[in-house]
């Protein structure tokens, strides 16, 4: 009655108010908790009840099914490494296993075939008494579908017993067909008590282990045969999902009620999903609060008066009682975050890689317990509302269950930064983001997500801070310019970099903003705004309205050229490492790994050379000659490109030091860079020493399509009757060249992507490189050097084949079919993420010298000693003038 005549009071006031046109405090567009709109209450419904047999797809299953699925093939993959090399142990358990009575042997099988069968079905008794009949269906769904697939492999594997791959799993019927039905099972009905789980595991170990003493299976089948199982029921489940037994908003709207918060239940707005994939409503709630006596209730206790004045002042003493026992009922709006413990596994893969790849305090917190996450959340608000700045207040945290909690904040209606009109983005406003800003570094609190997206603007011109949950208390200074880089970078999507850059030095001093340059890197950025670079990046290189947008592209690098701009002490300040591991590395790592197998396999037929007479010695010493002849050519070839005057010693020395900075960086990476920096240090502005080295590039590939259809159309003219040893013929090679790029150019021709994507290379390569070229060919003397050079180096390293070949097979054989095979050999090495591509070149030298009429033998063997003469050896030399150069501050 007393919420009845509240409602009915709250409604004739707030007719009142609209009839008189006043607006109540927290009614604006900006307020935080006020009376909530009309449209946000009565134009929004109530999310229908939950279904008791909606199902939801859970990202934990799909990241199981994902591991589990690579430990079956990584399980598998050792198997057959193993079963290759000669370690299978199959006989040595069969002896061992001699000494083991073999009927207690089979007893144990049978009473742990019984228990592995016995515990699924008492799982499923249990369910069905439960009346939990979905459960059991998927259940039996997944038990048919692992029978299947364990009978399916054990007939594929009857039929090719002897091959190496069913050998090394187990032989002709590798899968337990019980195991695998049993895991399916259990993994979709899940263990109501602990003694279940033990006693199927247990029985499920020793049950195998008695099969692998018995000589019935290996070791290897048997854990295929648990993995398939769990396969198979983690697939069904991602596909068909589960029955969603997450808290309802029915449930979650009854927590807010134990907290005082009473909700409006047609007032509920279902929101995006969060970042961290947590539900998020919209809610008009009442808070309820008791009201205090008022002091002339006090006073009228203390006063004496006589009998009439006594009953007066109970009267009103009742009535000030009665008054006191209502509620005092406030409308206002609440965001709420529901997270749920299901939902957080889908990010445990980016977690664990981002923990993998960056080093030190860059890296985010993730807690994997829910209720750390919650704390510290909670630990965030708390720290930034005491810090004085404005954020949405938490008004309520609340555990619904064990895997779910509930927060409550303040719905804050203001518009983001992000979304401001551009005549919104004043000087004062870019003034009020980076006090906000100083701020929070003043009190060391790092948002980690400063982003434009989390900023908002009310009417009265305050900022308020949202999103604080990822947030860190008394954080690191590099946690705080981290935060200061990436709002730069947001601010500078918005508004343009130049723009953003002066307004944050006019904001902060160019000294402070300096200082946010060693963390301009997009991987330490949060994802939204990575994404927002991508984007940035893609309509740079793909305008809709075809417009020039050179320099739109790479927000980052226009932001770090303004900033050297306007604070030229800031260009010597390097990125700080906080990278531990690079995808090229972990590319480097396997692709390693499997040039190590291909070069195993090729090395097969080694053989030492026999060099014991002065004619073999000297076909090596003239392969070493060659291969330092293509230093020297490298570094004509980079002289020919560069305007300025460089010295010629000192560049043939940056070529060797090359030699060593390829050693851990893919094939032509490493000298790039190592060129790029020796220009830059030599005094050339970097955007023209990048500018050289492509044209160096450029030249040096027009050369290389030269010389690979010069040597393609000699290489057939010294046959095996000749006394030679090629067998290349002009047809094959050149015709096969000129199909390829007539190939190329008709797809890029014919497919409109492909065009647009290779119009949007070349036309920056034509813009930036074709001026450079111009002025080479305006020197006779540079167009010498750079063609020369570019010439040079493939012609000397073929030569060095060459010499290297003549050295190990003692006759004589075709220089042009040499070329062609390392020509060929160089472009496939260029595409292996190796460094120096190791492992790919050596396969592609000795299949194009077998080509070539070299025996396998000694095509291995001379491809090791051309690569100790022009790969490894020069490392050595390459280090030393590596460290020289750096001493001199010429790298």
């Amino acid at each position: 009655m007393a919420d009845r005549s509240a409602n009915q009071l709250a409604n004739q006031s707030a007719k009142a108010d609209s009839d008189t046109g006043l607006t109540r405090p927290g009614d604006s567009a900006g307020s935080v908790g006020g009376t909530a709109p009309p449209s946000d209450i009565a134009g929004s419904t109530l999310p229908p009840p939950p279904d008791p047999h909606r199902r939801v797809r859970l990202p934990s299953d799909r990241l199981r099914l994902v591991g589990t699925v690579a430990l079956a093939v990584l399980l598998a993959v050792a198997g057959v490494v193993g079963h290759r090399a000669g370690c299978d142990l199959r006989q040595e358990i069969l002896h061992r296993a001699a000494a083991f009575p073999r009927f207690m042997l089979n007893v144990v099988q049978v009473l742990a075939f019984l228990s592995v069968i016995g515990v699924p079905v008492a799982l499923a008794i249990e369910r069905l008494v439960k009346r939990e009949n979905v459960q059991v269906v998927d259940a039996v769904g997944a038990a048919t579908l692992s029978y299947l697939a364990a009978f399916s492999v054990n007939v594929v594997t009857s039929h090719y017993e002897e091959s190496a791959a069913a050998q090394a799993i187990g032989g002709a019927t590798p899968m337990q067909v019980q195991l695998a039905v049993g895991v399916a099972v259990v993994t979709v009905l899940g263990f109501s008590r602990s003694q279940y789980r033990t006693l199927f595991y247990t029985a499920a170990a020793v049950g195998g282990l008695a099969v692998v003493l018995l000589g019935q299976d290996s070791a290897t089948g048997v854990l295929l045969s648990l993995l398939l199982g769990r396969i198979v029921a983690t697939a069904w489940l991602s596909v068909r999902g589960v029955l969603d037994t997450r808290p309802g908003i029915a449930r979650i709207l009854a927590e807010l009620d134990r907290d005082g918060f009473r909700a409006h239940p047609g007032s509920v707005r279902v929101l995006e999903p969060g970042a961290d994939g947590a539900r998020r409503f919209r809610v008009a709630v009442e808070e309820t609060q008791r009201a205090d006596p008022p002091e002339s209730a006090q006073h009228l206790k203390q006063t004496k008066q006589t009998a009439r004045a006594k009953q007066a002042e109970q009267t009103q003493q009742t009535r000030l009682t009665e008054q006191a026992a209502h509620t005092k009922q406030h409308k206002q709006l609440l965001d709420l975050s529901v997270l749920d413990q299901s939902q957080r596994a889908v990010y445990l893969a980016s977690v664990v890689w981002q923990w993998i790849r960056l080093r030190g305090p860059v890296r985010r917190r993730s807690f994997f317990s829910l209720r750390r996450t919650v704390e510290s959340e909670v630990l965030m608000a708390m720290a930034v509302d005491a810090a004085g700045i404005r954020t949405p207040r938490l008004r309520s945290t609340r555990q619904v269950d064990q895997d779910t909690a509930l927060l409550a904040y303040d719905h804050l209606d203001a518009p983001r930064l992000a979304d401001l009109p551009d005549r919104a983005w004043t000087p004062g406003l870019h003034q009020s983001v980076w006090a906000l800003w100083r701020h929070l570094r003043n009190r060391q609190l790092a948002h980690r997500e400063l982003t434009t997206d989390h900023l908002r603007l009310d009417p009265d011109g305050r900022l308020w801070l949202t999103d604080v949950g990822f947030g860190e208390i008394a954080a690191e200074d590099v946690l705080c310019r981290l935060d200061g880089a990436e709002l730069l970078v947001s601010i500078a999507l918005r508004v343009g970099p130049a723009r953003a850059t002066e307004e944050a030095v006019d904001a902060l001093g160019p000294d402070t903003v300096a200082s946010l340059l060693p963390l301009m890197q997009p991987i330490l950025f949060s994802e939204t705004v990575t994404k927002a670079l991508r984007r940035h990046r893609t309509a740079g290189e793909h305008p809709a309205d075809a417009r020039p947008t050179a320099g739109r592209a790479d927000v980052v690098s226009a932001i770090r050229d303004r900033i050297v701009a306007l604070h030229p002490e800031a260009d010597d300040v390097q990125p700080v490492s906080l990278e531990r591991v690079r995808p090229r590395t972990v590319l480097s790592v396997v692709g390693g790994a499997i040039a190590f197998y291909l070069l195993a396999t090729q090395l097969t037929g080694f053989q030492m050379p026999k060099l014991n007479t002065w004619q073999a010695w000297g076909w090596v010493l003239g392969a070493a000659v060659a291969s330092g002849l293509t230093y020297v050519a490298a570094a004509f070839n980079l002289l020919g490109c560069v305007k300025e005057r460089v010295p010629v010693g000192r560049t043939i020395t940056a070529q060797v030091a090359a030699a060593f900075a390829g050693l851990v960086a893919p094939a032509a990476v490493g000298g790039l860079a190592v060129n790029t920096r020796f220009l830059q240090r030599a005094g050339i502005p970097v955007a023209r020493a990048v500018t050289a080295v492509g044209v160096s590039q450029v030249i040096g590939f027009s050369c290389y399509l030269v010389l690979l259809l010069l040597f393609s159309a000699f290489a057939g003219n010294h046959q095996k009757g000749s006394g030679g040893l090629s067998a290349i013929t002009p047809s094959a090679t050149v015709t096969g060249v000129v199909i390829a790029l007539a190939v190329i150019g008709l797809l890029i021709a014919a497919i409109p992507r492909l065009r647009a994507f290779v119009l949007s290379r070349v036309k920056p390569l034509v813009t930036d490189i074709g001026p450079e070229v111009l002025q080479v060919a305006r020197s006779p003397r540079k167009v010498v050097q750079a063609f020369g050079g570019a010439v040079g180096l493939p012609m000397a390293a073929s030569v060095c084949l060459w010499a290297s070949v003549n050295a190990v097979s003692g006759s004589d054989v075709n220089l042009a079919a040499m070329g062609v095979a390392y020509l060929v050999a160089k472009a496939v090495g260029s595409l292996i993420p190796t460094p120096g591509g190791v492992g790919g070149v050596e396969a592609v030298l000795t299949a194009g010298l077998t080509a070539a009429g070299v025996p396998s033998a000694v095509a291995a063997t001379s491809v090791i000693v051309f690569r100790l003469l022009t790969w490894w050896l020069p490392v050595i030399p390459g280090w030393f003038a590596f460290t020289a150069l750096q001493r001199r501050g010429a790298l």
